[in-house]
This record gives structure tokens, C-alpha cells and sequence, in this order.
């Protein structure tokens, strides 16, 4: 579904991305973890078209899409929930989830968003900046889910959130795999995402170190060392 071949990709002379190639099969969640710096947010920028690649490629579904803008990325099925649960505080929920659908034709439908998110439908004519951060959380991944896409990239959606609230995100990704999406997530509570990753990637440096299934690399000491304290995940 998405394949990324080594991608080099930075800012101005700044290279921050140094040969990188993961993929997403449709129906897996991959994490992406790694410490601050690591380059996992240029990854996802990268990949989306934000930021111009200098070399290399990424595909969705055998189309090549390297450095295509981002609303051409919607066309090919691809949506990027930044972080910092970027709703607009003074519109309503379900103005702010109609946002979302603006590359798809015909009617809107909320209710395979409301089915991930039932706290959403009593509050979808609430205005967006008086909800919780958890709520504000839902709604940014909402919206990016109203394209109907194959592929969503997420970038720390579980940051400043409280434990209920990052297990609840965590278990919609494990659903959005079951519907068959592509789901590459970028992460810094590794403890959260290796729960329901199917593989993961650890970056350094913005290159690719490791990379298996979560079971396996917990048992790495320096895995426990850098992101779990020196234990392995429960």
C-alpha cells in the first residue's frame, strides 16, 4: 500500500532524512519511534508532500507520489493528522469533520467517524475549542478519516493526552487496520504503540536503525534502554 525508498529529505541545506524505506501493508499499523530529533516528523512530512524529498521515492499502491502536494496526496488516498490536535477552536465539531471531506464527492458521511469516536455525536454542534484535549484529539484524526483514505499518517496523537484517553486513540488504530487502512504512526510513547503495532521502526539521526515486530525489539537492551526505562513493555 505504501512504500518509501530511500527517502532523503531536510530543510534548506539541512538534511535531515538519510536514505529511509519502511512500508505499510493495507490492514497493518507500523510504528515509528524514535527520540526528539530522530526525524520521524520530516518522515511524515516528507511522505506527504510538506516537505520537498531530495531523493528517493514514496508510492501508494504502485503510484508514485514523491513531493506531490498535499492535496493531490488526498486524491491518491493518503491523510496526515499533524500534531498538536489541530482542530479550529471556533467552528463547530461537525464543520471542523466537513472540512475533512473536501476532496470527496457527493454527500458526507459521519457516521463511520461517529463509530470510532461515539463521544463526538452529542457534541457535534459544540464548538471545537471548548472540548478536551482527548475530544480535540478525536476530531483532528476525524476529520483526517472524512477523505476516505487508504493510507493515514499520524504524528504523536497521544501527546499531553491522559493514559484512558491515549488507549482509547490506540484501540481506533487497531480498528482502522481492521477496515483495511495503512496506518504508519509516529510515536514517542513507545509503551502505548508497540501494544498495537503490528511492526516497528526505530529512527536515529533520520536513518532507519531497527526495525521488526514491537515482541522482538523489546527484547533488545538497548531498545529497553533508549524508550522503556530499561524494562520490557507489559
Amino acid at each position: 500500500m505504501l512504500e518509501v525508498k530511500d527517502l532523503d529529505a531536510g530543510y534548506g541545506a539541512l538534511r535531515v532524512l538519510h536514505s529511509v524505506s519502511l512500508n505499510v501493508a493495507a490492514g497493518e499499523v507500523v510504528a515509528v519511534v524514535g527520540s526528539n530529533g530522530a526525524g520521524k516528523t520530516t518522515l511524515l512530512r516528507a511522505v506527504n508532500g510538506i516537505v520537498a524529498p531530495t531523493a528517493g521515492g514514496v508510492e501508494i499502491d504502485g503510484h508514485d507520489v514523491t513531493g506531490k502536494p498535499t492535496e493531490k496526496m488526498a486524491k491518491f488516498g493518503m491523510t496526515h493528522v499533524p500534531e498538536n490536535r489541530l482542530c479550529f477552536p471556533s467552528l463547530t465539531v461537525k464543520d471542523n469533520l466537513d472540512l475533512g471531506g473536501w476532496s470527496r464527492r457527493g454527500k458526507l458521511d459521519l457516521d463511520p467517524v461517529l463509530e470510532l469516536f461515539p463521544r463526538l455525536k452529542p457534541r457535534l454542534q459544540q464548538v471545537c475549542g471548548t472540548l478536551s484535549g482527548g475530544e480535540q484529539q478525536m476530531v483532528s484524526i476525524g476529520r483526517g478519516l472524512m477523505a476516505d483514505p487508504k493510507v493515514i499518517l499520524l504524528d504523536e496523537p497521544s501527546v499531553g493526552l491522559a493514559p484512558k484517553v491515549v488507549s482509547e486513540i490506540m484501540t481506533v488504530m487497531t480498528r482502522l487496520a481492521e477496515r483495511g487502512l495503512a496506518v504508519l504512526l509516529v510515536e514517542q510513547n513507545v509503551r502505548a504503540s508497540f501494544k498495537i503495532a503490528d511492526r516497528a521502526v526505530v529512527m536515529q539521526r533520520g536513518r532507519v536503525v531497527l526495525e521488526g515486530k514491537p515482541s522482538e525489539l523489546v527484547e533488545r537492551p538497548e531498545v529497553r534502554a533508549a524508550y522503556l526505562g530499561g524494562a520490557a513493555a507489559a
